[in-house]
């Protein structure tokens, strides 16, 4: 596997194994719902009984999960890909003899799918096939859907709510991951901070110019964050979650140690990298409609019927919808 490869699928499988219901759980709750939920309940009211039903770059598996919660009594053979290597934990923790047999396929590239050909009534997809490489993702699509098979995908609009939202956070992040913001200025402040923790250590710092100035450090830094949140509120948790985490890890210097708390910081450091990724990955994939078109084509010249929309909730667009049969 390509390094790249690796990276990636490191920092999918670190997300989804932290609990997360999607891929833009930072900026939304923990699963989908309203229109896009919606859209899903439909496709899944009209999912026959013994169905083979694989969903692509499931992540989380929100919409298999959906799927069994809106037609519990379904017998299907559903399938989940996804190239983080860790199932989602409401799979692992099915009771036995519940109905329909779910099957995760981890650390699976939805290029190369385990499945036979012309065996699945209804492929799916939510934000999740447009992360890979498309032309190959589509031949496999192609090769394992059944004659009457059913495709149904969401997909990333480039000009959407969460590709927005996810600009706006890449800007954020920058200014914390950057030479002079709170990442950087934190760790400087958890020698300090150790030493704070003892009469000694407080009287050797009130000599230490070092310390002093890391202090002044984080004091700008921290005040930079509150400015640019009261500027930008939108997309502003990141932010205030990152005030939060600096606050505990000095916290937690003084408690048990600078050692205890640069482990902690650098767990904190991978967070906001592997943030960095996933958000850059995901503008990267979202599609305007003339690459919309281009996978239309791609599909109707295998003879499919394909309709294509825009999804809405409320004010906010959030992709696109493509059906094919």
């Amino acid at each position: 596997m390509p390094d790249a490869l690796k990276l990636r699928q490191a920092v999918w499988s670190r997300h989804w194994a932290s609990g997360a219901g999607h891929s833009c759980a930072g900026s939304f709750g923990r699963d989908y719902g309203g229109e896009i939920a919606a859209f899903w309940r439909a496709m899944h009211a009209t999912t026959p009984s013994g169905a083979c039903v694989l969903d692509l770059a499931t992540g989380g598996g929100a919409v298999p999960r959906l799927l069994l919660h809106s037609r519990p009594d379904l017998p299907v053979d559903l399938h989940a890909v996804d190239l983080a290597t860790t199932a989602p934990a409401w799979v692992r923790e099915r009771p036995p003899g519940a109905p329909g047999r779910v099957t995760f396929h981890g650390g699976t590239r939805v290029e190369a799918l385990p499945l036979r050909a012309a065996s699945v009534d209804l492929v799916t997809s939510q934000y999740g096939i447009e992360y890979a490489e498309v032309d190959a993702a589509l031949d496999e699509v192609l090769r394992v859907r059944a004659p009457r098979g059913r495709i149904a995908f969401v997909l990333h609009h480039a000009e959407s709510r969460p590709v927005r939202l996810a600009a706006i956070e890449l800007a954020h992040l920058a200014m914390l991951l950057g030479p002079d913001g709170l990442v950087a200025a934190c760790a400087a402040m958890l020698r300090p901070m150790a030493q704070a923790a003892t009469r000694e250590g407080r009287a050797r710092l009130a000599q230490d110019s070092t310390a002093h100035a890391a202090r002044q450090a984080f004091n700008a830094a921290q005040s930079a964050v509150t400015a640019r949140g009261r500027a930008q509120p939108d997309g502003a948790d990141v932010l205030g979650e990152a005030q939060d985490a600096a606050a505990q890890l000095l916290a937690l210097a003084g408690q048990r140690g600078e050692a205890v708390a640069h482990d902690a910081h650098a767990r904190w450091l991978q967070h906001l990298q592997d943030a960095r990724l996933r958000l850059e990955e995901l503008r990267r994939c979202a599609l305007d409609a003339p690459a919309l078109q281009g996978w239309v084509q791609r599909l109707q010249r295998h003879g499919l019927k394909v309709e294509t929309a825009t999804l809405a909730e409320g004010p906010h667009l959030m992709g696109w919808t493509l059906l094919a049969a």
